[in-house]
């Protein structure tokens, strides 16, 4: 960004994005038309959308990762089959690149035990724990079975890497099955319907992702607390959850058409298919008449919108924050 500064004054003010000059009423700090309001973090959603929570984390020592060939040997036993999960992070997901893991719950640890394999593999996991100086990890070999932090659910969800490319239009986003167990390197969704997919991989959350979302280097560094849970969303009717789910569903269709392609050549700006590309511009229209009634031809113009109603939504919970602390 080329920012031009100057002393207050009512004079014209301009944003410049690739060959457009647009009039702005007033620039502010996420260099959109829009009042000068600052995104805070919030700890749930103000949206009414489902609560994000990070994926889960090992803390194993490698004892409970398994690489694709590790993962057919344990499920040549249809006695243990089930404790082999799919466990992906962004780069995985991403890139399609398979890895797996043993999730076994607590009330199925003998069965998961009584193979030697997976009984070695505990081990290494209780004496990987047992010798960290970590109060909070040594603490954790007394169960050793389990994830260091759980957060998995067996529900459908979708899925957000917490990084991802910077020159994609769109990050690719995912909806899971609930066999699937994440990393702490992605967020889930759990018990999201689809048409909360079709929100977030919309052209106005992405606007909302690059203004007010992290970076990495170039890269997109995506937050729960930040982009997600702050992400305004106007009222919903169910009509409008089901035309959203169509929507979403086409493109998760199209992708499958492309299963022999990872998610990293279809968000490709270069490589992406025409079909996929017609599937997200359904979605990206839909989605912007929720917000405006003439659709939008900019990013600019979408945030313009955004922050509007963030300022409106935060400055509604403030009487409400100040009624429970007089009650208190």
């Amino acid at each position: 960004a080329v920012i031009s500064l100057r002393t207050k004054s009512q004079s014209p003010k301009y944003l410049y994005t690739d060959d457009l000059q647009i009039a702005a009423t007033n620039i502010n700090g996420y260099l959109a038309d829009a009042a000068s309001v600052y995104v805070q973090k919030s700890s749930s959603p103000k949206n009414g959308l489902p609560a994000m929570s990070s994926g889960s984390m090992p803390l194993d020592g490698g004892g409970l990762i398994l690489s694709p060939d590790e993962a057919s040997e344990l499920k040549s036993d249809p006695a243990i089959a089930r404790f082999v999960r799919l466990f992906l992070g962004s780069d995985e997901f991403i890139k399609g690149r398979d890895r797996y893991a043993l999730w076994i719950p607590d009330d199925e640890k003998p069965a998961a035990l009584s193979s030697p394999i997976v009984a070695a593999r505990i081990d290494r996991v209780r004496t990987f724990r047992g010798e960290s100086k970590r109060v909070a990890t040594a603490d954790l070999a007394e169960v050793p079975w389990r994830f260091g932090y759980r957060s998995h659910k067996s529900a459908e969800f979708v899925l957000v890497p917490k990084t991802s490319s910077g020159g994609r239009e769109y990050i690719p986003i995912g909806y899971m099955g609930s066999g699937v167990v994440i990393s702490d390197l992605a967020f889930a969704a759990y018990e999201a319907e689809p048409w909360v997919f079709a929100l977030l991989t919309s052209a106005v959350h992405m606007a909302w992702t690059r203004a007010v979302g992290g970076r990495m280097k170039t890269d997109y560094r995506y937050s729960n607390t930040i982009v997600y849970n702050t992400f305004p969303v106007p009222p919903l009717s169910d009509a409008m959850k089901e035309r959203l789910t169509v929507a979403a569903l086409r493109v998760l269709d199209v992708r499958e058409y492309h299963c022999e392609r990872t998610l990293a050549e279809l968000y490709d700006p270069d490589l992406m298919p025409d079909d996929l590309r017609r599937a997200h511009i359904e979605v990206d229209t839909l989605v912007d008449s929720l917000y405006s009634k003439r659709g939008y031809e900019t990013d600019e113009q979408r945030l313009s919108d955004l922050f509007a109603m963030y300022e409106a939504m935060t400055a509604a919970e403030a009487p409400a924050k100040k009624t429970r602390s007089a009650r208190k």
